[in-house]
């Protein structure tokens, strides 16, 4: 018997396969296994398009990154014909069978797989399109292809293989280089009806700006180059908030803004945890405390509130829940 694992049941059921070219079931005679075991067993490649970096990796269906490969995210030009090259190259190269394949990307997407967003990218085609154009031109088997948001999919690997394991419901907050959330509900993140229910990054912030404009990693950089007129990466600036006051300023004003603003959340929707993620969310800086204690002052008045927690994955959970999302599909 094949044990599946309590964040994956949300989705074993028949249902059309996000963003692929055809109607798919899990058992559907048309499923080709090339494994005596069936592809509910093989390895998946899973994908996570960043604003700043695409990590690809090959992922075991218990959640163990076989291989790992991490690229810079063009921004500015199409993107998505070299994101299905690493993916084919990645697919190729594969030791072992692989399965299924699913792509996160920092846009909005559709139930049924499709960009509806130029958010961060640019683009002109659907990815599984490219994607499944650039299997059949290397001469690959085709494989099931999702299209997911990298949010959700960041959740659903919290959810999955991580802190989110067995919470009946967590907002997932993710902060890089853009800022984001998903709100999981029995292992299952919560799309909406148009699914667009990620844009955290998109509530009023302090000075008349957003709240991604404010304490996203890009935020951060601007702003301190608009003060100091030094052009520096959110790690520099994290790095110098040591000796530097206006780094230091920046991230505790950034992670103030995002504490409180969780908090709202939670008296929005009342989750079990706050779960916060992304590179830059879950690393242990000045923005990140300040975060956490925004948070607690904001919640203070009630002494059960949810806790605050740091995803178990880190920046990795992106790249995890496109694996949990992939497994599903292999028959």
């Amino acid at each position: 018997m094949v044990m599946i694992h309590p964040g994956l049941r949300p989705y074993i059921e028949p249902y059309r396969v996000l963003g692929c070219m055809r109607m798919w079931q899990p058992h559907d005679d048309s499923c080709r296994c090339t494994s005596t075991l069936g592809r509910h067993r093989m390895n998946v490649l899973a994908v996570d398009v960043g604003g700043t970096k695409t990590l690809l990796g090959i992922v075991t269906p218990a959640g163990d990154i076989v291989s790992q490969s991490e690229h810079p995210t063009r921004i500015g030009i199409d993107d998505i014909e070299r994101v299905s090259a690493l993916t084919v190259e990645e697919l190729a190269s594969a030791t072992e069978p692989v399965g299924a394949v699913c792509v996160g990307f920092p846009e909005y997407v559709s139930a049924e797989g499709l960009l509806t967003s130029r958010e961060v990218l640019t683009w002109a085609e659907q990815p599984a399109r490219v994607i499944h154009r650039a299997i059949a031109a290397r001469g690959l088997e085709q494989l099931p292809v999702r299209i997911d948001s990298d949010v959700r999919l960041g959740a659903l690997g919290e959810a999955t293989f991580g802190v989110g394991v067995d919470r009946s419901s967590f907002i997932y907050v993710s902060l890089g280089t853009g800022l984001s959330s998903a709100f999981v509900v029995s292992g299952a993140p919560w799309r909406g009806s148009r699914g667009e229910a990620i844009a955290l990054g998109e509530w009023p912030g302090p000075e008349g700006t957003t709240l991604e404009r404010y304490a996203s990693g890009t935020a951060i950089t601007q702003r301190y180059e608009h003060l100091t007129g030094v052009a520096r990466t959110a790690r520099d600036i994290v790095t110098a908030s040591a000796t530097d006051p206006v780094a230091r300023g920046i991230l505790e004003t950034a992670g103030s803004a995002l504490g409180r603003a969780c908090a709202d959340i939670v008296s929005l929707i009342d989750p079990a945890v706050v779960i916060i993620g992304g590179g830059l969310g879950s690393a242990p800086t000045l923005l990140s405390e300040a975060a956490h204690r925004a948070y607690i002052s904001a919640t203070a008045r009630r002494d059960d509130s949810p806790p605050w927690v740091v995803a178990g994955n880190g920046a990795r959970s992106g790249l995890l829940g496109a694996a949990a999302a992939a497994l599903p599909l292999c028959c």
